[in-house]
């Protein structure tokens, strides 16, 4: 048996909604990233004043209010 260096895991997959005023969702963007620490901080880059949800699957990771402070 050989250590090998191991092979880097993909990211995994999360869909960031874009929500109106009204909580109808605009858009849907699927993004990868490594963990839910990234997804979030990529998740907040598409708020663009606007309320956003993260999921994973069919789990609700997080919902950013257009209204709550960064």
């Amino acid at each position: 048996m050989t250590d090998a260096a191991p092979a880097q895991m993909p990211p995994n997959s999360y869909r960031v909604r874009l929500l109106d005023g009204a909580g109808r969702v605009l858009r849907t963007k699927v993004i990868p990233a490594r963990d839910e620490a990234e997804a979030i901080e990529r998740a907040r880059a598409f708020m663009d004043g606007r309320s956003v949800e993260l999921w994973a699957g069919d789990r609700l990771v997080l919902r950013l209010d257009a209204s709550d402070p960064a």
